[in-house]
This record gives structure tokens, sequence and C-alpha cells, in this order.
């Protein structure tokens, strides 16, 4: 971890696996979003950002901005005139404070925004990982239903797991965004479940000493915050696109029916070397569970 103690950061450390002083070595961290609620019966999603430790942590002990800080900022201040307005979709999405019109945000503002953002997130240096619980179909066709958080990290590590392998990476960390501490034990909880034993499909013992932290980390955090903006922004798009749907419906702005976002990411997602179909159904866009045959995909919506 950093000699420094960064502010609002809650870390987990994964005691028990010696550090690495290789200063060549990749270090990758894998900033986590959720969109929907592990309870009843609607969807449920967990996104995986995937970037280089030095890409995208928000500044080193010179305190120099990272890269994908400086794009960001360079991003918001051509949308929002503001360098450091938080970015998080359900506010713009609705108008919401800070993006509200008593903030100073015009319309002209948010649509520039929805426009410019696939061109922004099509030049950001990540791999993405997405993994959508279908929890009515758990209680369905399963007599006793794995909690969603433990059924989406099962997916999710496992593709970041065999990225881990093929990038030769030496070190991961994964981060997410602090919510409420009750929130945060579940979340907690169901990753060291993962963690520790793994699934039928998943052999953690050779990659999960490269997971040297777990993290949550508040919205502004002075490490982390910008990572989690990207996770946010990529999150929904991805689970209503995984659905089937139009990926945003903006209040006061037509945004048509192409997913513009989604294509703009869609060479992002994750697809291991070696897999024999090559389809990203089967390791950074999953839906579980699988009970039916897929279709060819198309990114189009009202597809299944």
């Amino acid at each position: 971890m950093n000699k420094r103690e960064p502010k609002n950061v809650k870390n987990v450390d994964v005691k028990g696996f010696p550090r690495t002083t290789n200063p060549t070595a990749k270090k990758y961290v894998m900033f986590v979003d959720e969109t929907g609620t592990p309870k009843g019966n609607t969807q449920f999603n967990l996104t995986g950002v995937l970037m280089e430790y030095k890409y995208a942590i928000d500044s080193d002990e010179t305190g120099e901005p990272s890269p994908l800080r400086k794009r960001l900022m360079a991003f918001k201040s051509s949308v929002f005139e503001d360098p450091h307005i938080p970015l998080h979709l359900k506010e713009i999405l609705k108008a919401e404070h800070p993006y509200g019109k008593e903030d100073g945000i015009t319309i002209d503002m948010l649509r520039h925004f929805w426009v410019a953002l696939p061109d922004f997130l099509v030049d950001i240096d990540c791999t993405i990982v997405s993994v959508e619980v279908d929890k009515q179909k758990l209680q369905e066709f399963y007599s006793t239903p794995k909690d969603p958080y433990v059924v989406a990290f099962a997916h999710l590590m496992k593709s970041f797991y065999a990225f881990l392998e093929e990038t030769e990476a030496t070190s991961a960390r994964v981060v997410l965004e602090s919510r409420d501490d009750y929130q945060n034990l579940l979340i907690q909880k169901a990753f060291f479940d993962i963690f520790n034993s793994g699934t039928v499909h998943l052999d953690v013992e050779k990659s999960r000493q490269k997971i040297k932290g777990f993290i949550f980390a508040e919205k502004d955090s002075d490490l982390y915050q910008s990572g989690l903006e990207i996770a946010d922004l990529v999150c929904l798009p991805l689970s209503r696109v995984r659905r089937g749907v139009i990926e945003v419906k903006p209040r006061f702005v037509h945004y048509g029916d192409e997913n513009r976002i989604f294509k703009a990411i869609k060479n992002k997602i994750y697809i291991r070397r070696d897999s024999p179909d090559q389809d990203f159904r089967n390791w950074g866009f999953k839906k579980v569970p699988i009970t039916k045959k897929r279709r060819e995909w198309s990114d189009t919506p009202w597809n299944g």
C-alpha cells in the first residue's frame, strides 16, 4: 500500500502474501460500481473497470495528477466548465444537483455531455467486466439461491483473475465506492466468500495471491475518485444494454435510439484470449443465470 495515508478510504488488507518490490511490475486496480439492488426481484449489476495503477491513481507522491485524472478534468471543463465537478450518472440523468439549473448547468451543457461522452470513453485505457444478475430467475431456477452479491462477484472475479494471468500482473486491488456500513459489510462478505473459497468454476489459488487490497473509498477519495467515476459512467449503460433496452434515458435531452456509449466501449469488454468462441457474453458481459440458448448479439436495443 502507499506510504502516505489517503483520506476517505476504508482499506481491508488481504494479509499473508509477500509484497512485490519490482519497480517494473504491472499493478492493476479494478474499480467496481453497482446498479440496482441485491434485494427484491429486479435486475442487479456489478461492473468492474480494470486499469493500470499508475494510469488510474489520482496522484503520486509528488502530487502529479494521473493520466486518467488529467483527461477527466479536461472533459469536465469542456462540458460543464468546471474541472472539479464530480461525475455521477444518476444525478446527470435526472439533471439534479450538482447538475441542475440552480447550479448553473444549462440544457446545452447536458446535451453536450451526452454527445461528448462516447468520444471521451473510447479514449480511456481500460478493460471492462460487467455481470448482470436476474434475481427473479435466481429465485425461480434454484431452490436455495445464493446472495446476488456472491453470484456477481464469482463471475466478476473469474474474469479479473483471467485478466491478471494474461497480463502477467504482479498485484492488484479492488476498489468500491463506500456506502453505508451495513451494505459495505454485505459487499465485503460476498467478496471474501469468493476470495477465500472460489467456486466450482473458479480456482482461486492461482491468482488470489496477487490481490493486495479490498478498498472502500469515498466519492471524493484523493486516490480513487477518477477511476470510480469511470465505473459509475459505464455501469448503468452496460446493465441496460445487457437487458436489451436503450442505454440511457436522460431528462430534458432527446437521446435517440442508438447505444452510442456501448459502441464506444464495446471493444474494451474483456474476452479471454484463448476463449474458443470469443463471445464477450462468456466473460466480460455476462448475464446470469443462463436459462435459454443465446441468440446472435446485436448492439441495438431489444435483444435477449
